[in-house]
């Protein structure tokens, strides 16, 4: 139902999840002018080059927008609808801890400067989003279990 807030909610989320599957997260620099970066397909080296495949990030960042998709269609199960969304608050926090330990490591090897990009933000944002999904469909189910009360 796209009348529901949270519906709008996770709408932005998928958007910005599958934003994310395209172009380079996290830039960093070396002191020679190399150009490192973190994006869907692992760690490549400015092209298109890959010279390690992230396999937690990749499967996080597509895990993410297609449990976004199957959780709208989830308005008339809402147990499973709030089981899925605080899963997706949980991979979002894992793509960001992730993101931090992968520099942190290439940090220690190779003495790198972070070029941050926008995308960089969006799992802490996804994150924010699906909270407030998640409280918007509390509040129904809380409303729905009132009204059964009623009756």
């Amino acid at each position: 139902m796209i009348q529901r807030i949270q519906t709008l909610f996770l709408l932005v989320v998928l958007v910005l999840s599958s934003l994310m599957l395209t172009g380079d997260l996290i830039v960093m620099n070396d002191g020679s002018g190399t150009m490192f970066s973190i994006s869907f397909s692992g760690l490549g080296n400015g092209g298109d080059t890959a010279l390690q495949r992230l396999w937690p990030v990749t499967a996080i960042l597509a895990i993410v927008p297609a449990l976004t998709l199957f959780s709208v269609f989830l308005f008339r199960n809402r147990k499973l609808q709030m089981r899925i969304v605080m899963f997706i608050i949980l991979l979002s926090l894992g793509t960001i801890i992730l993101g931090a330990f992968y520099i942190i490591m290439f940090n220690q090897k190779i003495d790198i400067t972070i070029v941050w990009k926008v995308k960089a933000l969006f799992p802490l944002i996804n994150a924010i989003l699906s909270w407030l999904a998640y409280r918007n469909i509390l509040k129904d189910d809380l409303l729905v279990r009132s009204y059964d009360r009623l009756r």
